[in-house]
């Protein structure tokens, strides 16, 4: 029965009373049978302990309150013991922390720790001062708040999803990319790892984060050189099979154009006339593809001058200005009055200009039936900038990238050959501007060429002799040397009905031969021969005589190549480029001769 005594129960209230003071105890006892039973409770743990109770009545207390005392001892120390071992743990693991946030910081990583509470799914309960940098977020604004909540929508499913996975325990693969979003709405790419752990006894999720917006920047940039470097390959390649195409064709459109004007020159039927003037037509269309080819290949020597470019787009809009009109294609300028001039290629830059218009008018056009343009003109850091903005269909993202390499439409075929932007960014890197294009799809596109300010003409000119009014010669005797055999027979033509003694040879071996026995006043020479080259020829004569290399005029098939520009221009040699019409052909002539009588004194023609 329960010892009701109410000194026994003062006794070990105030024993009692004083433990939970200082440990927070619970104590339950009761008496039964002689037997004193004790519960002590704490925290979850509790120790049960029984005394017998003894005779006489005094020694029954004091033995109850020293077995009280002992009983609660124990339980104390091992709850002081429970305590101490926490303190250390956290101690530890605060350590352990700081360390890693002393790590983060010298690496440049940001360390988070993310914990499921009450308040939700990776809740931020820890975060270093980088990862205050990186978001741009104050501490205060951080704790308590959800990670996700930073995380850009495109990853923000699948970045909860690696978290939930984490906190099971899972091991997942370590790095991966993501964005987040900092206080000032900019996106920030982020690169992250994380591991599973325990931050103040609960379970933990601790992420380290590094900042990679520069690697970003730098692995563009890399991408970008690149893409640079593969265009500007695919270029070369391009330009060189359309230089070697633009050479084969050179060669028969020369006698082409020549032996129709020859007959032009004749008194025919007109019917006749009206046949060989389309044939003339169709000639010149030739040639002028050829030229294009050769733009791109950007092997045609360009005339450079001091221009306007605003004069040039007004020109450029006037000639386009009727298809504009009639495709209800409504054009807006805002040109520069203050935009600078610079010396360039007036026909090239017209010739992108109009493509670029062209362009716009075709996308508009096809899209909805008409549109609007804008050419706007402005500088930039010291730049000339154009821009030429549609509001067609836009580029999608993939081509972007591709619409300036050679070949590549999107058009049906028949529709465009693919060369026309790929023309337009050689001309421009040509001048050492750039060419590239901003759309988005259903919004449009706008191109922009940027162009150096350039104050002097630097281009060298091809070499050719003074501007003097040609008078025609007495006599001179002439040799043509071309394995082309059209192009030897008009030119003898040409050269025999001019009055000339005209001599024609297929190869370098054997004109050679004929120079050293004979003298010419003028020898016309091609750079390209089977054997000995036009200017392994050239060497050869100058080494004989200086006079003789002085006489020499190159005709040329491919229209200025590298090393034939470069030739050409340590020597000062004059040259005609082929297909040359028969006036050209006059006029030079003429006029070499006139200026290598003036020069050589030679008594074979006189002017």
């Amino acid at each position: 029965m329960k010892v009701k005594s109410t000194r026994r129960k003062r006794i070990i209230s105030a024993v009692g009373k004083g433990v939970l003071a200082g440990i927070g105890l619970a104590a339950l006892y009761w008496v039964l049978d002689s037997v004193m039973h004790i519960f002590l409770f704490h925290e979850g743990t509790f120790i049960k302990a029984a005394f017998p109770l003894a005779e006489p009545h005094v020694i029954w207390e004091r033995s109850l309150v020293v077995s009280l005392l002992v009983v609660f001892s124990i339980f104390a120390q091992l709850i002081i013991n429970k305590r101490k071992w926490a303190e250390e743990a956290l101690s530890e693991s605060e350590e352990r922390y700081r360390a890693l946030v002393q790590l983060g910081a010298q690496v440049g990583e940001a360390v988070v720790m993310l914990q499921d509470t009450e308040q939700g799914e990776g809740i931020q309960t820890f975060v270093s001062d980088e990862w205050l940098r990186i978001t741009g977020y104050s501490r205060d604004e951080l704790l308590g708040k959800p990670f996700f909540d930073l995380v850009s929508p495109q990853d923000r499913a699948a970045s909860l999803e690696r978290h939930r996975r984490k906190m099971s325990g899972e091991a997942l693969p370590g790095l991966y990319e993501m964005s987040i979003m900092r206080k000032d709405a900019t996106e920030v790419p982020i690169e992250l790892t994380s591991a599973y752990t325990t931050y103040k006894g609960k379970k933990a999720n601790v992420a380290y984060i590094r900042d990679i917006t520069e690697r970003k920047r730098a692995e563009a940039e890399r991408r970008e050189l690149e893409r640079r470097a593969h265009l500007a390959s695919r270029l070369a390649t391009v330009g060189q099979m359309a230089a070697g195409i633009a050479h084969e064709i050179n060669n028969p459109l020369t006698a082409l154009v020549g032996f129709v004007q020859l007959l032009m020159a004749r008194k025919l039927p007109e019917d006749v006339m009206k046949d060989l003037r389309v044939i003339s037509e169709s000639a010149q269309r030739v040639t002028d593809i050829v030229r294009r080819l050769l733009t791109f290949a950007r092997q045609y020597q360009p005339e450079r001058s001091r221009l306007n470019i605003n004069e040039l787009i007004k020109a450029t809009l006037e000639l386009r200005a009727y298809e504009l009109r009639t495709g209800n294609i409504k054009v807006t300028t805002e040109l520069d009055p203050e935009l600078p001039e610079t010396v360039a290629d007036g026909g090239q830059l017209q010739q992108v200009f109009l493509n670029l218009i062209i362009n716009a008018e075709t996308e508009m056009t096809s899209a909805h039936g008409r549109g609007n343009l804008l050419i706007k003109t402005e500088t930039i850091d010291g730049a000339i900038r154009i821009s030429f903005q549609d509001d067609g269909p836009g580029i999608p993202k993939e081509n972007l990238e591709r619409i300036f390499e050679p070949f590549f439409s999107t058009r049906k075929a028949g529709k465009g050959t693919g060369l026309g932007l790929s023309i337009c960014h050689g001309i421009i890197t040509g001048h050492g501007g750039r060419i590239y294009a901003e759309s988005e799809p259903g919004k449009g596109a706008t191109f922009i060429v940027e162009l150096p300010v350039v104050a002097e003409e630097k281009e060298a000119k091809p070499a050719e002799m003074a501007a003097e009014e040609a008078r025609p010669p007495v006599k001179a005797k002439i040799l043509v040397v071309d394995d082309e055999p059209a192009i030897t027979q008009f030119l003898s033509r040409v050269l025999t009905g001019e009055g000339y003694e005209v001599k024609t040879i297929d190869n370098g071996e054997t004109a050679l031969k004929l120079i050293e026995r004979e003298r010419y006043s003028l020898i016309l020479l091609d750079i390209k021969l089977p054997g000995m080259s036009g200017f392994e020829l050239y060497q050869h004569l100058e080494q004989m005589d200086k006079s003789l290399a002085r006489r020499i005029v190159f005709i040329t098939g491919d229209a200025l190549g590298t090393d034939t520009r470069d030739f050409l221009s340590r020597t000062k040699s004059p040259y005609i480029t082929k297909p040359f019409n028969i006036e050209q052909l006059q006029e030079e002539i003429n006029r070499i001769l006139c200026h290598g009588e003036q020069n050589t004194h030679d008594a074979a023609h006189s002017c």
